[in-house]
């Protein structure tokens, strides 16, 4: 990746963050739904449900909202259980997930990026109101130049057009855009765009041989900030 010359100044490319486990930990989620339903179902299984769904609703372009999503495959996971859900349920998990605190490494790498004059930004499947807020409860949220969400264009990551999304609105091509998530479907769909991708390889995340490989894996995102720096400059 070549870096743009601006007055005379190479510019680094942006660098762009997944938030849901990627910069957010998942844990308290994941220990709600341990202490809800004793794991029938667990966390995994709703999430896999949830991303099952949000792909086909964006290549059927029927788009809805991802809380509502979220508390759809809640339903349906349950009820395979034969676990009913209630609006509390449903309404505390969201208060959860809006609660989320930071991976401890997050915000001293979001900083080391913003000092070596990286624009730096998040790219989520939720509505940019929950991000603004999931992002501000975990104290990180003035740490970035854009937060974006693909409400701007009706479908969910990984579709290509949410990445050339992303970098319209970091005035940017896709070539000087670094995507960097803990899914690997997340990291394939930015590459499949023209980005670059960085994948966090954290506990129990493993990147699948099916997917073009990763420019970078890290693993964790202070590490990752470090590889970026001495690639890019």
């Amino acid at each position: 990746m070549g870096a743009r010359v601006l007055y005379g100044q190479a510019m680094p490319p942006s660098i762009v963050f997944d938030v849901n486990e990627t910069l957010l930990d998942l844990e308290p989620f994941r220990a709600w739904f341990s202490e809800r339903f004793k794991n029938r179902p667990d966390a995994a299984t709703w999430f896999s449900e949830l991303l099952r769904i949000s792909f086909v609703s964006s290549v059927t372009d029927r788009y809805v909202p991802f809380p509502d999503l979220a508390a759809s495959a809640l339903e349906t996971v349950a009820a395979r259980s034969g676990v009913l859900v209630t609006a509390s349920d449903t309404a505390l998990a969201a208060n959860i997930f809006t609660t989320l605190p930071a991976h401890p490494e997050v915000a001293d790498a979001l900083g080391h990026l913003r000092s070596a004059g990286y624009t730096v930004a998040a790219l989520t499947n939720s509505p940019l109101p929950v991000a603004e807020e999931q992002l501000a409860n975990a104290g990180i949220g003035g740490l970035f130049d854009e937060i974006m969400s693909v409400d701007t264009v009706h479908r969910f990551k990984p579709h290509r057009s949410v990445y050339q999304a992303a970098a319209r609105l970091l005035g940017v091509p896709e070539s000087e855009l670094v995507m960097v998530a803990a899914h690997d479907w997340d990291v394939a769909g930015a590459m499949t765009a023209g980005c670059h991708g960085v994948f966090i390889a954290r506990s129990g995340q493993v990147y699948s041989t099916s997917f073009e490989p990763p420019n970078m894996t890290a693993p964790d995102v202070g590490e990752a900030a470090r590889m970026i720096v001495r690639r890019y400059g």
